[in-house]
């Protein structure tokens, strides 16, 4: 009763009111009979499921590892060979002993955001947004490109940075194209270390 009064003081239209009188009564009812047989039926077979199929659990993970392993060779000083493809060639341009594995191009260092707070009204009401924030270089990084910065060895040992517009790909080990095969011919031992299981 008190919230057909307060709804008929404050002017509200009668139709209105008996929606809105029937939807607030089947809130405080709860679910329907139908719904909590199907709720009930849902939850024993989730519990059937759980205990004749339980989430698996392993003590070692491979493609963990993998990833691990990945990583290692990304931060540390890991000698590679990369080739640099140009879309519909058979062939790479370009290849160079490199260090490390290529980084794209708008790989940050810092947060590419920032939330910025402001009181646009004047009234004390203050509203944020995200925004660009510019990176230590001084300017502000598209946000996608195919461009690869790869760390290439000259004959001589001495290290620069190549940059390309393309797809690259990185070994860890001394590599050479064949171009009769068109494939990638692994011809040095294995720089890096990665992790599996056991032998196989």
């Amino acid at each position: 009763m008190k919230i057909t009064r307060i709804l008929k003081t404050a002017g509200i239209p009668a139709a209105v009111l008996a929606v809105t009188v029937l939807t607030t009564a089947g809130s405080c009812g709860g679910q329907s009979a139908g719904q909590a047989t199907e709720n009930k039926a849902q939850q024993q077979d989730e519990q059937s499921l759980v205990t004749d199929q339980p989430v698996p659990h392993y003590n070692w993970s491979q493609i963990r590892q993998t990833l691990i392993d990945a990583q290692d060779i990304s931060a540390n000083e890991t000698q590679t060979t990369s080739f640099f493809f140009q879309m519909g060639l058979p062939d790479p341009v370009f290849s160079c002993p490199s260090i490390g594995m290529p980084v794209a191009s708008t790989a940050q260092l810092t947060n590419p955001a920032q939330v910025v707070t402001q009181d646009s009204q004047g009234n004390g009401i203050t509203g944020s947004a995200v925004i660009g924030q510019m990176d230590p270089n001084g300017i502000y990084t598209p946000s996608a490109s195919t461009g690869t910065y790869v760390i290439c060895v000259n004959s001589s040992g001495a290290d620069y940075l190549e940059y390309w517009e393309g797809d690259v790909m990185t070994v860890t080990s001394a590599a050479t194209w064949d171009r009769t095969g068109h494939t990638v011919r692994v011809y040095g031992a294995p720089t890096a270390a990665v992790h599996v299981k056991a032998a196989r």
